[in-house]
């Protein structure tokens, strides 16, 4: 049976989840609450470690789904900026910074 999912999908795991890395025989163990976007790649994206795998051969996607969109969003953001450094300077939560996100991506029409 084929599993669905949007592009941009955010999904946490239930369970611990055995990976193996590309390209060697190393694998690694993904904690419970691990955060998977499905990104417009097609692969699913680890915003804990960065990991990127694809997905299983009977997955569809279809449509999109903002929530990981916004999670992904601010994960870069906070990697690559001093977002914390500027949120606190301006006054901002991370919860209201979140928020304007999903306002900007409900005009260019990628809200659910």
């Amino acid at each position: 049976m084929a599993q669905n999912f949007k592009y941009g999908q955010l999904l946490i795991s239930r369970k611990e989840m055995k990976v193996q890395k590309a390209l060697s025989e190393e694998e690694e163990i993904l904690p419970i609450g691990n955060k998977v976007v499905i990104g417009f790649d097609g692969l699913a994206h680890h915003l804990q470690n960065g990991m990127i795998q694809p997905m299983a051969k009977d997955c569809v996607i279809a449509g999109h789904s903002s929530t990981g969109i916004v999670e992904a969003l601010y994960g870069y953001l906070r990697t690559w900026l001093p977002l914390s450094d500027m949120m606190e300077a301006y006054d901002v939560t991370e919860d209201e910074f979140k928020e304007k996100c999903i306002e900007a991506l409900e005009e260019i029409g990628l809200y659910e």
